[in-house]
Order: C-alpha cells, then structure tokens, then sequence
C-alpha cells in the first residue's frame, strides 16, 4: 500500500526539511498544483468526478487518460450522487437515478477501463436528505456489481452516513463492497455549523476505524488497497484554515508508520 496525503504548502515544507515521508502527493487535477507538487514527489491525483448528474457525458476523457499517464494515477475516482431537487421517496426518480447512475459509470468503464474507476460513497447527513439512496451501502454496492467498476472506501464519510442512519460504521462499511477496495481515505469528523464534517485532523474514534480498517486488510478479510489517503489539509478558503502543520508533523509519521506495518 502506499501513503498519499492532501497537497498543502504546511506538508511540501514539511517534506523539504524531511520532517515527514509519504509516497504520495494527492492533487486535484489543477494544472498549476500539479507542477508545483511534483517538484516535492510523486503525485497521484483525486478528480472532481459525480455520477448522477449526467456530467461525466460532457467528461474529457483525453486529458484525464493524459494527466493519469503523466503522474501514473492508477484510478479515476467518482462519487455517487443525486442533483440537489432530487425526491428519494419518487419511485420514478428512483428509477430515473438508477439508470442515470449505470449509464454514466458505464461510460467511464468504456472510456477508461472498469479496472481503472474507482466508485466512492459520498457522505449522507440530514442537510442533504436528497443523497441517501447513494448511501444506502446496498444500493452502492448493486451499483459496482452492474457496472463491474471498483471501490474507493472513505472511513469519514462512513461514519458520518453511520452515525445519520444510527447504525454501527464497522456494520455499515462490512456491507459495501470490499472485495473491489483499491483505494482507502482517511480524516477526522467534526461537527462544523451544526453539520458533521469531515476533513479534520483526527481523533480517538478516527484512529480506532483505521486501527480496524489497517487489521481487516492485512488479515486478507478486505482487498489490499493500492493506496491509502490521509486527505487532511489543503490549500483555498475550504481547506486552509483546517491546515495545521502541527497536526501534519504529529499524525503523517504514525499514519505511514501503521499504513507500512511497523505499528
């Protein structure tokens, strides 16, 4: 497995001093933050891809193989998702998102390889009640068994969807689809103007699922990931102010050193 975390400017001046080592710089497929990452190590990059809004028919399939080739990206990751107007209780829309769901994965399958995209479950809480059936982890799962695509496993937005639906994380992550894990992220919860948020430095119960998580894996219960992410810090108004260097210098090191094995 190997580690990738968010790109920030606290973390690249972390890796040029030395304080910490990752094998991964993890960018969004921005042009700029791409060039300017891989001056500090090797990237792998998370595109801003959603099934669900009838987007990925417009998706420029020629720059995402490019910018994979280029910095040997071995997935496209795309989360399951529903427009905001979306009525989970219509039969007919439910119908109408099942198909839209398939026929867009089905796309990126054809452009891309099913190998090669990795479906993520999108976090479900009671300020977006539109997105729970992407949530329900049977109606996910159905979805990657129809469509033969692969698993993008975010331990946050499972417990964030847990804790809406008041069922356990380890039941409600054990129901997904973990013989096609490729690639597993990891952040803190908070609750953030009345919302649970992820993409915070981690605590108690953070550390306890990875712990879990890391043991299901090397016990060959789940698929081994290809890559594990610590998507803690970044850079614009949505992430700067949650990146703390301190929690980079302190929480990197012990993520790598459990993600290798060695604790």
């Amino acid at each position: 497995m190997k580690f990738a975390v968010n790109y920030s400017a606290p973390l690249v001046h972390l890796l040029d001093e030395g304080a910490v080592h990752i094998d991964l710089i993890k960018c969004p497929d921005w042009e700029g933050m791409l060039d300017e990452a891989k001056a500090h190590g090797e990237i792998t990059i998370h595109f801003d891809l959603e099934v669900g809004l009838g987007n990925t028919f417009q998706a420029d399939f020629s720059r995402i193989r490019a910018l994979m080739a280029r910095t040997d990206t071995p997935h496209v990751n795309t989360h399951l998702v529903t427009s905001r107007q979306f009525d989970p209780d219509s039969n007919q829309e439910l119908d109408q998102i099942h198909t839209l769901w398939r026929e867009e994965i089905r796309l990126m399958t054809e452009e891309l390889g099913p190998e090669t995209v990795a479906l993520e479950h999108h976090p479900y809480t009671h300020a977006n009640p539109n997105i729970r059936p992407a949530a329900d982890p049977q109606v996910f799962s159905r979805v990657i068994q129809d469509t033969d695509c692969m698993f993008l496993l975010d331990l946050a937005h499972a417990r964030i969807t847990a804790h809406t639906l008041g069922v356990s994380v380890r039941d409600y992550i054990q129901a997904l689809p973990l013989d096609r894990l490729v690639e597993m992220h990891i952040t803190g919860i908070k609750t953030h103007s009345g919302v649970l948020t992820d993409h915070f430095e981690l605590g108690e119960g953070d550390w306890s699922n990875f712990a879990w998580a890391l043991e299901q894996i090397n016990s060959g219960v789940w698929r081994t990931p290809e890559i594990v992410a610590f998507e803690y810090g970044g850079i614009g108004s949505t992430f700067i102010w949650r990146t703390d260097p301190i929690v980079l210098k302190t929480q990197v090191p012990m993520l790598y050193d459990m993600v290798k094995g060695s604790r």
